[in-house]
């Protein structure tokens, strides 16, 4: 296990469960995106998928709701280049719009 300093960053990924139309995104798609984290992090946590994280926002006046799952990856430097370029890989592959990256200042106590 890698040790991490007091103020390495965390970055926060917002991943959904299923395409607009409702029909559930293949856990091949998961299976892919875990792997190149894993790779190059030396891993990550995530919440299970049969307990999702909800999200609503409003779009054209409709409330919109999402299943989503937050996967973690807690990194030794910012590596905001490589997750804004990850981004939209990441948007094209689950066919979306957006989805959220956040990165996180950790401090570890």
């Amino acid at each position: 296990m890698k040790r991490f300093d007091e103020a390495d960053p965390l970055y926060q990924l917002y991943l959904p469960l299923n395409y607009n139309d409702g029909r559930p995104i293949e856990e091949d798609k998961f299976s892919l995106t875990r792997k190149e984290l894993i790779t190059r992090f030396g891993g990550l946590t995530t919440t299970p998928p049969g307990f999702p994280l909800q999200g609503w926002w409003q779009s054209a006046g409709t409330v919109v709701r999402d299943d989503i799952v937050l996967w973690t990856v807690l990194t030794q430097r910012v590596e905001n280049d490589f997750f804004n370029t990850y981004r939209e890989l990441l948007e094209e592959r689950f066919s979306q719009e957006e989805i959220r990256i956040v990165m996180v200042p950790a401090e570890a106590l």
